[in-house]
Order: structure tokens, then C-alpha cells, then sequence
């Protein structure tokens, strides 16, 4: 037997006290003086009187009954540690990680997990109690802590693979936060993987409590053979006002001996259109280029595929293009008959591989309504602006539009309108008319300089600037160069959705030589981009990625919005349709509408029960890093999960043994059984003291009772 409070056991001494202290006391004795003896002699007397007890019985059950509240106090239990430690058959807390990234899809893997989790709840003893976990990049507690054995065969009935990648760490989170938690004595946590090498880092910090077991079932043989499509470029051109793109698919194998011939299909719209042959040795890789295609329609689907092997998933690559991703720049000069001060920017912004820019030029001062109307990028090009065409650029600024003033000799800007440049601009100033100025400041933390600065990336230090205007910029502004005299070069200031920045000397070689210099076409087409608040369209989205389709502003940062056709509308409730043909609703109104690419395929955007010619649509790949199928040993995870296992079941600072002591007391509970006996004793002893009381009538001097 043991206790599980055994401080409580010296209340045992409060038996004997009562016991002592009546056969060690003795009689006081009251001296009375007399005046009148005082003369005679002292003679002690002596008296002693044995004492005694007179009720046996009745101190023997109040001896009792004390000892046994001690006990009850002191919570006793039967100790059957060394029977739990040797056997399985005590109460245990058991969870079933199940891997369900696509690289189960190999070789049934998933359906081998399926079978080995089954024998596991099949195996499960009467106060047993489990959880199912299935797992990927993130994991997902589909039963926690049951003795159901029909809740955990039916959750694992619908258990199937998915699209995204494995990673360890997750699961084993969330199997020590459930042991952890338990209140059974014992655990044990089943590993069901195909161990990728991918899925762990090697120590992910989780450690099992020390009474728990890890039981590591690995799924699958060797890695097989696979070959992939690693990824799709979509460079694009224009070729007669037609935008047209060039798919160049990456194929990859792994394993395999000699040269084997794979057909590579280009789908557009789900319909195949092209079919190339290519060969591949093992461990190689090659590119497949197909015929360009021209985008006539928003949202066009394309997919590139090959035939299906050992690993289905990364046998196929989507993506998504729409016409009109291209930026529309509009440029106004100064007017007159000299050289067109337009010509350098013209020729710098339509020297583009894949068309991203759509120029168009006029000459004059002011503004005109088509200068503003279907344009990204608005650039005054050393121009006057007079109060109406302020108002207008104010305007087109407030809706999200970019511009670039270039303030040259001929530019003016209206006192009314101020408040729209990043600084307020003076006259006209020469720099050292024999060498010129040279930029000596750059912001590379900004976007449009970031490019620029590692090594060998442009070089700004060879351009010359001979004249410039002076400008004082407004607190609000971020100076983004400066010339080495320290005047400011370049400024930028963000209002409303839009944003404007001040070039403070030409854009043509007039007052500098900067478009001499090979750095000058870069510069201007990250100008052009960052005004137009846009990047490279993004044609795919790889699963796990999660999107915001309320946040505007990303969705053209990522080039989603041009085209969209009819499909995303803003502000209105609406319904993505998944791969797999679920719906998931998008509430109406919501400061941010998530929508989490957990699935491979495509994914469409539109109203509740509407039908769109052309939807908004989502292409969501895999990542290929699962689909190295390379293992690890399961003994590396074991070791690094039990290497200074740190806590224990349940919350007791002494370890599993201290929770299972305790378990054990709390199942047994003699201490109830103790205290009842005690307080029958108690009720018994007081009964029977009442009627000894009363048949006694006189004590003898000198004797106690203790009834």
C-alpha cells in the first residue's frame, strides 16, 4: 500500500496523545496556610494511587476512528506501478498521425495508412482512448481523445491525400500538446509516413512526454521512378496589336536507367492544341518550347502534361493568362518644333521582351480627357499645367493612377495644386557646367533602386547631370536620390491610391546624359511599374498560398485584376468553386475574404448561382519539393523525439510516474471507504459513552476515565 499524501500520517501521534497525558497527570493539590500552625513541625504525606483505564473499548474505537480519518487524509492506494509499467493493458492516451500529402498517392500508400490506423483502434483497450490526426504542411485533429471506435473508422473512411507538402514537426506538435493534456496514466503515438527527407529539418524542437511511446510505421518502398513538370515560363509579345505568349515547360526525372520518350501536351481551355516528343536520360532534366498562343480572352486556362506516373500530382502544370496585362503609359512633351523630348522614353519603355509596355505619345501643355482616360502611367514630360488640368490629374491620382513629373525649362505647376507634387519646385540651376553633377544618394531600400543594388547590376555613377531645377520637398515626401551637391534628383509622394513622383531635370539628353547610359532602360521601366502600383502578372499560385480578394491593391500587384472580365466583383458576396467542385463562400462586404489554395487545379470566382462566360480564375500548382521521394531513417526521428524528452502527461511536476500514482488513488478512492468507517466508529463510541456515563455514578478519588 501506498500514499499518495503521506505528510498526513503524523497525525497518527494525535492517537497516543490523548492516552499519555491521562496517565501522566497528576492530582493538584490546593495547600490551605493556617496562621495558627505555623509553629508546629511539616510532616509530608504521601500519597500514590495507581491509575487506570476503566473503558478498554471505548478508548480503543476513538484510537481508531482518529487513525483512520489519518488515513483518509492520506489518501491510501493500492500500488500497482510494476504491473502498469509490464503491461498494455492499463488505460492509455493513443494518437494516429496520418500523412496525407500527395506523395501517399504513391503505391497506395494512403490506403496502406488507412489499414495500419484500423489495427491500431482495433487494438484499443475498453477505457483506451484516441485521437486521429492527418497531416501536411499544417495539421488537422479529425477525432481527439475518444473511446468511439465508430467516430475514429468513420473519420478515417474519408481520410484522403491532398495537394500540399509534408512536414513533421505539426503533427508531433500537436501529439504532445494532446498527451500533454491527457489524463491517462500512459500514451503512445503512432507515426504513419512515408518518411520524406523533406518533411524533416532534423530538430524541430518537440518532444513526447517520457511515459508515452513512439511507434514509427513507415509506408512504401524505394523512391520509384519519377519525371515532373518542374515549371512553366510564359514570356509574351506582341505581334501586330495581338499579345501572344511562348509556354516553355521544365521537365524533370528522377531515377530510372537510359533514355525514355515522354509526350508533352499543351492544353488551352481544356482543349489540347499542341503535342511535343521529347527525350529524357535518367536523373535528367530538359525544356520543351511550344509554338506561341495568342490571349484573346480573359482568364485563359492553360496546362501543360504529361502522361501520368508514380507520382500523379506533379505530372501537370496550370496556369492562368489574360490580354491587357501589358501597362498603358501615356507620355505628354512640351510642345514646338525642335527634337521630340519624348523620343528617349519612347524608345526605352517599348524595348521589352514580352510587350509589358503599351506607349502611346502627344505634345502640348496641358491635359486632355483621353490623356487620363484607360491610361496606368501618366508622364509629364516637361509640360505646363494650368488649374483644370491639376483638377483633372488630381482626379486620376485619387483612382489609383501613377505619374512622373520631369520638370524641365518648360514645366510650370499651378500655386492651387501644390499639395499634388512631393516638393515645391524653383528656377532652373546649373551644375558645374565643365564636369556636371553626378547622383551621389540612392535609396536601394526603395523598389524602383532595389534592382540596382547588388554588384554589377547598373551602374547610375557614369551619368552626368549639367542642370536641374531646385526643389524643396514637403514633409510628407520621400527623397529617393540626390545629386552629390545634395539637391534633390528624385522624390516621390503617395495621395490617395495613387502616387506621383518628381524627376527635378529632363528625361531626354538635354540637360544630362543619363539616357546615354545603358542603366537608363531598367530605370525607366521600374519607374513605370512602381507608379502603375503593378509587378508581372502571376499566372499560378502553388498550394498553401492564401490570397486576400478584398485587398485590391495586391490582387494588381500580382496583375490579377486586368481582365477580369466577369468575374470578381467588389464588395459582393461571392462563391469560389474548388478543383475538387466544392463551393466556398466569400461574404459580402468583409475587410479581408481569404481564400486558402489548399488544392491543385483551378479555381473559379463568381456571384451565388450566377454562370460567367469567364469567371475569375485561380491556377494553383504543387510545390515539386514533394516530389523528391527521397527517405530518411524513421530511428533519426525516434532519436531526435526522445532525445532529453522534457515533461510529462498530464500537468504533475513529478513526471509520468507522480500522474500515474495519482491516477491510480483517484480510480481506487479507499479514502471515501476509510472515512465512512471512521465516522461509524465515531457515532458508535458516542452511543456507548453516553450509556457508560450514566451508569456511573461516582469516580473513585484519584482514578480517571477516558469513556
Amino acid at each position: 500500500m501506498s500514499f499518495l499524501v503521506p505528510l498526513f500520517l503524523l497525525g497518527l501521534a494525535g492517537v497516543a496523545v490523548p492516552i499519555v497525558i491521562h496517565l501522566t497527570k497528576r492530582q493538584r493539590k490546593n495547600v490551605v496556610r493556617f496562621p495558627s500552625l505555623m509553629f508546629l513541625e511539616k510532616i509530608p504525606y504521601q500519597e500514590q494511587r495507581r491509575r487506570r483505564v476503566q473503558h478498554w473499548f471505548l478508548l480503543l474505537l476513538r484510537a481508531i476512528a482518529l487513525a483512520l480519518l489519518v488515513f483518509a487524509f492520506a489518501r491510501p492506494f493500492m500500488d500497482r506501478s510494476d504491473l502498469v509499467a509490464g503491461t498494455t493493458s492499463g488505460p492509455r492516451e493513443v494518437v494516429v498521425l496520418v500523412d496525407r500529402s500527395y506523395s501517399m498517392e504513391v503505391e497506395d500508400r494512403m490506403e496502406a495508412a488507412r489499414t495500419e490506423a484500423m489495427r491500431v483502434f482495433d487494438q484499443l483497450g475498453p477505457l483506451d482512448r484516441a485521437s486521429l490526426v492527418a497531416f501536411d504542411r499544417s495539421a488537422t485533429v479529425l477525432v481527439r481523445s475518444t473511446a468511439d471506435r465508430g467516430r475514429l473508422r468513420s473519420a478515417l473512411d474519408t481520410l484522403r491525400s491532398g495537394s500540399d507538402v509534408t512536414r513533421f514537426s505539426p503533427a508531433l506538435r500537436v501529439a504532445q500538446t494532446i498527451l500533454e493534456e491527457s489524463e491517462l496514466s500512459a500514451g503512445a503515438v503512432y507515426l504513419l509516413t512515408d518518411f520524406q527527407r523533406t518533411g524533416w529539418a532534423g530538430d524541430e524542437g518537440v518532444r513526447l512526454p517520457t511515459s508515452a511511446e513512439f511507434i514509427p510505421v513507415a509506408l512504401g518502398t524505394a523512391a520509384p521512378e519519377n519525371i515532373q513538370v518542374s515549371g512553366v515560363s510564359l514570356p509574351r509579345s506582341v505581334d501586330g496589336g495581338r499579345e501572344r505568349i511562348t509556354p516553355t515547360a521544365r521537365l524533370v526525372r528522377r531515377g530510372g536507367d537510359g533514355r525514355v520518350e515522354v509526350p508533352v501536351t499543351l492544353e488551352i481551355d481544356g482543349q489540347p492544341v499542341q503535342t511535343v516528343q521529347v527525350g529524357l536520360d535518367g536523373d535528367g532534366a530538359t525544356a520543351v518550347t511550344f509554338q506561341p498562343v495568342t490571349v484573346s480572352r480573359p482568364h485563359t486556362r492553360g496546362s501543360v502534361r504529361i502522361p501520368p506516373d508514380a507520382v500523379p500530382a506533379d505530372d501537370e502544370r496550370h496556369f492562368v493568362v489574360s490580354p491587357g496585362s501589358a501597362l498603358t503609359v501615356r507620355v505628354v512633351g512640351a510642345p514646338g518644333g525642335g527634337p521630340d523630348p519624348n523620343l528617349y522614353l519612347q524608345r526605352a519603355l517599348g524595348i521589352s521582351s514580352d510587350g509589358r509596355f503599351r506607349v502611346t505619345t502627344r505634345r502640348g501643355n496641358g491635359l486632355v480627357a483621353a490623356d487620363t482616360e484607360g491610361v496606368d502611367v501618366l508622364v509629364l514630360n516637361d509640360v505646363r499645367i494650368d488649374g483644370s488640368a491639376a483638377e483633372r490629374l488630381r482626379a486620376f491620382v485619387d483612382g489609383g493612377g501613377g505619374v512622373l513629373v520631369a520638370m524641365g525649362e518648360n514645366a510650370a505647376w499651378p500655386a492651387s495644386a501644390q499639395d499634388l507634387l512631393p516638393g515645391t519646385p524653383g528656377a532652373a540651376r546649373d551644375h558645374d557646367t565643365g564636369r556636371g553633377s553626378r547622383l551621389g544618394h540612392l535609396a536601394y531600400e526603395h523598389p524602383v533602386f532595389e534592382v540596382f543594388s547588388g554588384p554589377r547590376s547598373g551602374d547610375f555613377g557614369g551619368a552626368r547631370f549639367f542642370r536641374a531645377r531646385d526643389v524643396t520637398p514637403s514633409d510628407s515626401a520621400d527623397v529617393l536620390a540626390r545629386f552629390d551637391d545634395g539637391s534633390v534628383a528624385l522624390a516621390e509622394f503617395v495621395t490617395g491610391r495613387g502616387r506621383v513622383m518628381l524627376w527635378t531635370t529632363t528625361l531626354d539628353a538635354y540637360w544630362n546624359d543619363l539616357a546615354l547610359q545603358p542603366v537608363y532602360l531598367p530605370f525607366t521601366h521600374r519607374i513605370a511599374e512602381h507608379l502603375a502600383g503593378r509587378t508581372e502578372a502571376t499566372p499560378s499560385f502553388t498550394v498553401g498560398q492564401v490570397i486576400d480578394l478584398a485587398d485590391e491593391r495586391a490582387l494588381e500587384a500580382a496583375g490579377l485584376v486586368a481582365g477580369a472580365g466577369e468575374g470578381l466583383q467588389e464588395g459582393a458576396e461571392q462563391v469560389a468553386l474548388t478543383p475538387s467542385g466544392e463551393g466556398v463562400r466569400i461574404p459580402e462586404g468583409a475587410e479581408a475574404r481569404f481564400l486558402s489554395l489548399d488544392q491543385r487545379g483551378f479555381y473559379t470566382i463568381r456571384p451565388p448561382g450566377g454562370i460567367a462566360d469567364r469567371p475569375f480564375t485561380l491556377a494553383v500548382n504543387v510545390d515539386v519539393e514533394e516530389s523528391g521521394l527521397e527517405t530518411i531513417d524513421p530511428e533519426d526521428v525516434v532519436l531526435q523525439v526522445r532525445a532529453a524528452a522534457g515533461g510529462s502527461m498530464g500537468s504533475g511536476a513529478d513526471g509520468a510516474q507522480a500522474l500515474r500514482r495519482e491516477d491510480q488513488e483517484r480510480r481506487q478512492s479507499l479514502w471515501r471507504w476509510i472515512l465512512a468507517a471512521a465516522l461509524g466508529l465515531l457515532i458508535l463510541e458516542t452511543v456507548l459513552s453516553n450509556r457508560a456515563s450514566r451508569s456511573t455514578t461516582l469516580a473513585s478519588p484519584g482514578t480517571g476515565s477516558l469513556g
